[in-house]
């Protein structure tokens, strides 16, 4: 407090008062602005940020953005490589269910059931692909738009075990003028909620609002049960997703407009070879009329005293790496290594290639377990549940796991020897290892079983056998029910 403050408290107590909280608020909001982020000055003047919640901020960007992106997969290589790159790795050739039971008739008897609902195009309501094949274009419809829907959609079919078929629909199928307070709850951006804000239902349009042929639509509330949302919540409480790579929209436009001015540049400079220059005074020869628009290869003749000039603007250079900085910026917004982006492998070495194939795994399984198999994968499976329950083929409900396609090494060589060590030092079980691969352990360790058998019965003795060849080539051949000896016994 300064002398100032004490005199006017001696005489005005209620001013001294008012000045003592005014500094406390101050000396706030100075404590705020201590933070350059949070400061108002020129430098922060790009900035268009709220505090405003996620559903608030994607109400308006959503279809801008799911329209901007699509054209950019359709226009532009990196965005249609991210795409391309996002999908293979998550779900690759399918992410396989597996009864989790412990008899073994019943898990075989169990597994045909799924195997023969699952893979067959039949599934599919419009008939199209198998369950892998849908996994395959929901996350992809997902990472390009937003999100994708699931419908259940109950229907006999002679190809099919049990009545249950699913049908894939786009995000803009739910009606996004739905938002705001309704009978019961209310609804955000086509997703209906009750007062306990649980989600009750999805506002459905009949066809897509983009088909022309199909004409608008009223939309009609379908049963949350119904329908599995697939997006990636970034935030609490979003209710819709927003396409991945967003972040690098303009830079993608950007670097197509840069790319399409060197293209243009460098054919325009192809375009006049030369000309033909007539002497002074030849005014017999006549010459050529310039077009407007040059051509590839002209060699046009200039009558006499025609002159051509060109403007030539100052020389960029730099092209490869801006171009190669910017690809890396893309990569980045869309979680994909460079390499795969691009396709250019050109500075990469083992390790350098090993650390970015664990990063990008690190997302793909981060994805893949906490929103493809908790919301698309199991939900599917608790549907099968339900109908194969009321078909009469379950007794009651089965818990299933779902295993990813395994990821191909980059060097066997280096990868399996440590991994080896790993599984004999107890760190880690063979069966764990076997998941890792992309197979059932159960399955694996029966057909090793099968094999042996069969191989010991017709006397054939390989190197592959690790229970009779070791590592070093030697045979350590056994007879039909004759036993290694103990250790320490000769």
């Amino acid at each position: 407090m300064s002398w100032l403050d004490r005199a006017i408290g001696w005489f005005a107590p209620e001013a001294e008062a008012r000045r003592t909280r005014a500094r406390v608020v101050t000396d706030r909001l100075r404590a705020v602005n201590g933070y350059d982020g949070a400061g108002k000055g020129r430098r922060n003047k790009w900035t268009r940020g709220r505090d405003s919640s996620a559903n608030a901020e994607s109400r308006a960007a959503l279809p801008l953005l799911r329209a901007r992106h699509r054209e950019m997969v359709r226009n532009n290589p990196y965005a249609a490589s991210a795409l391309r790159v996002l999908t293979t790795n998550i779900v690759g050739t399918g992410i396989r269910p597996r009864a989790m039971v412990e008899d073994t008739e019943q898990k075989k008897s169990l597994q045909q059931l799924m195997l023969g609902w699952a893979e067959t195009t039949a599934v599919d309501y419009d008939g199209r692909l198998d369950l892998y094949g849908l996994q395959a274009q929901a996350v992809r419809t997902a990472m390009e738009g937003g999100d994708a829907l699931i419908v259940r959609v109950t229907e006999r079919d002679p190809a099919l075990p049990i009545p249950l078929k699913v049908r894939l629909l786009e995000g803009d199928y739910l009606d996004h003028t739905k938002n705001g307070p309704m009978e019961g709850g209310y609804a955000v951006q086509g997703v209906q909620f009750n007062n306990e804000h649980k989600r009750v239902g999805y506002w459905l349009h009949r066809t897509h609002p983009g088909d022309v042929l199909g004409g608008f639509s009223a939309s009609k509330l379908t049963p949350a049960e119904d329908v599995i949302h697939l997006y990636e919540m970034l935030r609490p409480g979003q209710v819709r997703g927003v396409p991945r790579g967003t972040a690098a929209l303009m830079r993608m436009k950007s670097l197509d407009d840069y790319q399409d001015a060197r293209i243009e540049a460098a054919k325009s400079a192809a375009c006049l070879v030369g000309v033909v220059v007539e002497p002074e005074g030849d005014v017999e020869k006549q010459g050529s009329v310039l077009p407007e628009k040059l051509e590839p290869g002209m060699f046009p003749r200039l009558k006499t005293g025609e002159d051509v000039r060109f403007n030539n603007p100052p020389s960029v250079t730099g092209h490869g790496e801006f171009v190669s900085v910017e690809q890396h910026a893309i990569a980045v917004a869309y979680g994909v290594p460079f390499e795969a982006l691009t396709g250019d492998l050109s500075q990469v070495n083992y390790s350098s290639a090993r650390m970015g194939f664990m990063e990008f795994g690190r997302n793909v399984e981060q994805y893949r377990w906490s929103t493809l198999i908790p919301i698309l994968c199991q939900g599917l499976a608790g549907w099968f549940n339900e109908t194969a329950t009321l078909a009469g083929k379950l007794q009651g409900p089965v818990r299933w796991e779902w295993s990813p396609p395994r990821r191909e090494m980059i060097d066997p060589s280096r990868e399996v020897p440590p991994m080896v060590d790993l599984v004999r030092a107890g760190g880690s079980t063979l069966s764990e290892w076997i998941r890792t691969m992309g197979h059932e352990p159960d399955d694996v360790f029966n057909e090793l079983a099968e094999e042996r058998q069969r191989l010991d019965g017709a006397g054939l003795i390989l190197t592959t056998d690790a229970g009779k060849v070791s590592n070093s080539g030697v045979t350590n051949a056994r007879g039909p029910g004759q036993q290694f000896p103990e250790p320490g016994n000769d």
